[in-house]
């Protein structure tokens, strides 16, 4: 009887590392034979998985989302060779506390951060883009770099949004020259935690806009800029496509890294399980415990708990579900396609929400105590 612990934080309630501890007392408890690994999906938290998979942790001054400087953590492959940078470390929504911004909040930082690592010295370059605060179109990571965004009457437009909507034209011999000395053969890799596209009904406005803090109009402003964007980027990249999967990532940035500088947009999820070496731990017969803070539909587009709850099925393994709350309908449909044997939720203990953040890890320990059933692991 063993178990594997592969869950994914709980945003703004639990750390990994947090929720490992707390499971690993419980089985320790139950004197069940363990074992763990951090994993990430692209979003916040990918540095922090990096450096528990042995990458070293170095740490560079950048633009926050309003332009505010402030320190940044990126990462290092223990070969040398890759280098990771996370969006939600350099301009994150994180740094917003709250106060939402969203024609205002700018990619910058991240264009500032990749001028600062030089990519061209590493073989392979990594582009974490979850939980960022804009939605630019990535046109900062552009502004960041030091080529210019103009509008009608040539002048540089200002970051975020709100600039986007007035932008008319980009520096693109500037462009080409700063593609050439920044990337130079290094192999750019954008890994994003959700499949959306850039335009669309399942674009980045529609999709997010809310949690950027968007209204409904301004989420039909916000498409009507990113078109706009798109068609003066057709002129540099004639080969875009409207519907590109993974584009609408980070509000845009997942398309400016790809059409500027040829990013291959991935999995973020795909890439820490293999990253994680989670296949090669996780064998027949055992029980995977997994879960995220919030189990709804965005779980099926990207995030990091479908890949294991497919490997799981392929390993004719167990699953023991953890979350904060559940959406009812993707419960039923994850009950149905994979071997789930148990669901424990913080939210089945009856308190509110206020209490479910502040109190996360001693209901987690509560509900696991509670809820504790032999076949989970027999």
């Amino acid at each position: 009887m063993s178990v594997l612990i592969a869950v994914d934080k709980f945003k703004g309630s639990l750390s990994q590392s947090e929720i490992i501890e707390v499971v690993s007392n419980f089985l320790s408890h139950h004197q069940i034979e363990h074992s763990s690994v951090h994993i990430a999906d692209g979003g916040d938290g990918s540095i922090d998985a990096l450096t528990q998979l042995g990458w070293q942790r170095k740490t560079m001054t950048v633009s926050g989302p309003l332009n505010n400087e402030h320190k940044a953590d990126y990462a290092v492959s223990p070969e040398g060779n890759r280098v990771a940078v996370e969006v939600a470390e350099i301009c994150g929504i994180k740094y917003l506390q709250g106060n939402l911004r969203p024609y205002l909040a700018s990619s910058r930082g991240l264009g500032e951060a990749l001028s600062q690592i030089l990519p061209s010295n590493f073989q392979e370059t990594l582009i974490c883009v979850g939980g960022s605060a804009s939605i630019d179109g990535g046109m900062g990571i552009l502004q960041g770099m030091g080529i210019s965004v103009l509008d009608r009457n040539g002048k540089s437009v200002q970051p975020g949004l709100a600039g986007l909507e007035k932008a008319f034209e980009i520096d693109f011999k500037t462009l080409v020259s700063k593609r050439e000395e920044l990337f130079g053969d290094s192999s750019l890799k954008v890994l994003s935690d959700t499949s959306f596209p850039l335009l669309g009904i399942h674009g980045a406005a529609r999709s997010f806009g809310r949690q950027k803090g968007l209204t409904r109009f301004g989420q039909i402003r916000a498409e009507l800029a990113l078109r706009r964007w798109f068609r003066i980027s057709k002129e540099f990249n004639p080969q875009i496509e409207k519907k590109k999967t993974g584009t609408g990532s980070a509000g845009g940035i997942g398309f400016a890294m790809n059409t500027f500088f040829g990013a291959n947009i991935e999995s973020g999820s795909d890439f820490f399980v293999a990253e994680s070496r989670v296949g090669k731990l996780l064998t027949e017969k055992m029980t995977l415990i997994t879960g995220e803070g919030r189990i709804d539909s965005t779980t099926l587009s990207g995030k990091t708990l479908l890949p294991l709850l497919k490997l799981a099925r392929e390993r004719n393994s167990r699953v023991l579900l953890l979350c904060g709350s559940a959406d009812a309908t993707t419960l039923r449909y994850l009950r149905k396609e994979f071997p789930i044997v148990g669901v424990v939720k913080l939210s089945d203990s009856g308190e509110g929400i206020e209490v479910l953040m502040n109190r996360a890890r001693e209901i987690l320990a509560e509900q696991l105590d509670s809820s504790y059933q032999k076949r989970w692991f027999a």
